[in-house]
Order: C-alpha cells, then structure tokens, then sequence
C-alpha cells in the first residue's frame, strides 16, 4: 500500500473538464414602484426622481433638491405710457372766477368774466417712478348759468387790463336778457406733461377741473331824460 498523494491519471482520449465562467456583473436594482402621493427624497417631484434615481443607489438617498434660478427683474415701467388718469392726483385746485363790475351786470350788457387759471408744476410719481408732472390750461368752457355756454382760448382780461371803459364786450363776456340771479362757473381743460429726468413728453388724454360756483346778479336800468346832471340836482330823477 502506497501513502502519499494520489495523482489522478487520464488518458489522452479524455476530455479536460473546465467550471463554467460566473457573471460578476450586479443584477440592476428594480425601479421603485411610483407612487403620486409620496414625497420623494432630497424634494424631488415624482418625475424628478425616477428620471434620475431608479439604477442610482447613491441617488436614493437624500439629495439636495436642485436650486431654481431666481426670477429675472421685470422691466421698469415706461412712464411715457402714463394716462391723465395716472396724474389726476396732481391735479391743480380749482381756480377762482369773478365777474365784473363787482359781481353784477344789467340786462342787455356785456357782463365781464375772468379766471385765474396758470400752469401748474408738481412733483410726484408715476409707476414707482419720480417725475414733475405740468399742467397746462388749453381751453375754457364757461357756464353762464343761464343755460349759455362759450368755450374759449383764452381765460379772459379784466377791463382795466384791458384799457378798456366798463360793459366793453370781451372774448369771455356775455349780456343777459332777464333780470335774476345766476350762478357761473367755467370747466378749465388742461393737457398734461411729465418729465423723469430725460426731458418733457405729452401724457395722454385731457384733465377738467371746474371752478366754485360765482353768483351774478343781473338788474335792469332806466334812463330818463331830465334837465340838469345828478351833480347839478342831486335830489333829480335817478339820482
């Protein structure tokens, strides 16, 4: 009896025998299951997360959600665009009528009526935006408050201004028929400006601003023939 290694023989017409090669490459791990209600790890929307994490066992865990790009500033409002109504809070204050003489007139004269409306500059905002804005008179609608109405350029001049001798007929003057009284008023239309540093440009539309109502009292006079002057018979007819 032989002790020692035993050596195993085969004859040359035996086949050598080999162990098959193994697959070492990791099986995949199973997409997870989707599910629309569940918060996904690291803030990820469903879709997010599948797309990024069903093969990605390093994506599983928590991750930070990517950062969302800030939102552009939105572009400054063009003041140029700005509307009457975006200004009416600058509007200037009414202005003041007056009727001459003194507040009265006599049937069948011209009765005088100035107002005293100017340019009027403001500062302000329009749109966030600082800015002057100027208000300019371009027409008046005078209400003689006798259901006569005259619009005109020009908001009238006082007879003396004018040089001119009492119940003178003016461009803003009007001769009432009828003995009463009569409440005047007259609609100033301006037309508006704005500048924000870069010069003046138009702003649309047209603002109406209307005066206090003016009472006229319209009487009627008499004329008699007589004989000497009120200066020479003060106690004559009329004096």
């Amino acid at each position: 009896m032989t002790i020692g290694a035993v050596r195993e023989t085969r004859t040359a017409d035996e086949p050598e025998h080999h162990l098959p090669e193994r697959d070492w490459t990791p099986a995949p791990n199973p997409a997870p299951t989707e599910e629309p209600e569940r918060i996904y790890p690291g803030g990820l929307t469903a879709d997010e997360w599948f797309g990024r994490c069903p093969y990605d066992s390093l994506c599983r865990g928590v991750i930070p959600p990517e950062e969302e790009a800030e939102p552009a500033d939105p572009e400054a409002p063009d003041v140029t665009t700005a509307t009457i109504q975006d200004v009416a809070v600058y509007a200037p204050d009414p202005p003041h009528l007056t009727g001459e003489p003194g507040g009265m007139g006599v049937v069948g004269m011209p009765t005088n009526f100035v107002v005293d409306a100017v340019p009027h500059t403001v500062d302000g905002e329009i749109f966030d935006i600082p800015v002057t804005v100027r208000f300019t008179p371009v027409s008046y609608l005078f209400h003689y408050g006798d259901s006569t109405t005259r619009e005109t350029t020009t908001p009238g001049t006082d007879w003396a201004d004018l040089g001119a001798p009492q119940f003178t007929a003016t461009p803003t003057s009007h001769s009432y028929t009828a003995v009463g009284t009569y409440d005047a008023h007259v609609d100033i239309r301006y037309a508006a400006e704005g500048d924000a540093g870069f010069g003046w440009f138009p702003i649309a539309g047209i603002l109406d601003v209307s005066t206090d109502a003016v009472p006229i009292r319209i009487v009627d006079v008499e004329t008699a023939l007589v004989e000497r002057t009120c200066a020479e018979d003060p106690g004559g007819p009329g004096c």
